[in-house]
């Protein structure tokens, strides 16, 4: 019986990142922070079903309203929750719903097999501008860039590294399910099991401590290479190599064809034969 595994794909842009998670078993809910038409491999080969807003119940007659679509796969359902309205600039909300939205999510673990983020990039990006327009603000009539200003800047990515620490290392990192988190390549390096590779990006101490390499077993690096006929194949690195940081605690082969079935054959192979002489 293969169990649920937490999922840390990462790579440069246009590598496949998206398209592989939404590979994962279904019904699948999708928390998007990433822009309008990024979701679109979680659409493809779907009935959209549309638009709908789900309400979310915050005090006395008081609610919000996160949107979301449904898509109906043939392996089940998706629902792509949206978390990058930009309506008022000086008043971001996306964050802060989401964060009411992670207080409610108890409510469905019967409900979904698979739980994604996607990307961390732009969840960072969301919640620093909450800290920088909501939470921590300037004091009126005060620049940040005018000299000798006294307000250090820095309060904000701490408060969005914090928040990122709490809910992805804390809360999604000790979900009972699948859980896939999408994030772009940190530009520094990392000594990781005593090679030094680059990482997947995390702001602040994610990254300088590996706290969020460190809350997920899995963690694969996407890429892509040309064959000998200068054809474009999308592969997922599993295991640490070429100045990369991976890892595996499923045997996923390395490389691996960037798909949820494809990564558990050494698996199947293994522990499905020996369920099969135990039954």
């Amino acid at each position: 019986m293969r169990p649920y595994i937490h999922c840390l794909l990462y790579g440069d842009p246009g590598v496949g990142k998206s398209t592989m998670a939404s590979t994962f078993p279904k019904p699948m809910l999708v928390f998007c922070f990433d822009h309008n038409q990024k979701e679109m491999p979680y659409r493809k080969g779907g009935e959209d079903l549309g638009l709908s807003l789900k309400k979310i119940e915050t005090g006395e007659n008081k609610f919000i309203e996160i949107p979301y679509r449904d898509v109906k796969h043939p392996d089940g359902l998706t629902r792509i929750e949206y978390y990058n309205r930009t309506d008022d600039i000086n008043n971001p909300t996306a964050f802060a719903y989401f964060r009411t939205r992670m207080g409610v999510l108890h409510e469905e673990y019967d409900v979904w097999k698979t739980v994604v983020v996607d990307s961390v990039t732009f969840m960072e990006l969301q919640a620093r501008k909450l800290e920088e327009k909501i939470l921590n603000p300037l004091p009126k009539g005060v620049s940040l860039y005018e000299k000798g200003a006294r307000f250090d800047g820095r309060t904000w990515f701490a408060g969005a590294t914090s928040s990122l620490e709490e809910l992805l290392c804390v809360r999604l990192a000790g979900l009972d399910m699948n859980v896939v988190v999408v994030a772009h390549v940190d530009k520094d390096k990392n000594m990781i099991s005593g090679e030094i590779v680059q990482v997947p990006f995390a702001p602040g101490r994610l990254s300088s401590r590996s706290l969020l390499t460190a809350a997920f077993a899995e963690q694969y690096r996407l890429y892509t290479i040309r064959d000998e006929e200068g054809r474009r194949l999308h592969q997922a690195q599993t295991m640490n190599r070429d100045g990369f940081s991976a890892g595996t605690q499923i045997d996923a082969p390395d490389p691996v064809y960037p798909h949820y079935q494809a990564l558990w054959k050494d698996w199947d192979e293994t522990y499905g034969k020996k369920q099969k002489r135990e039954d």
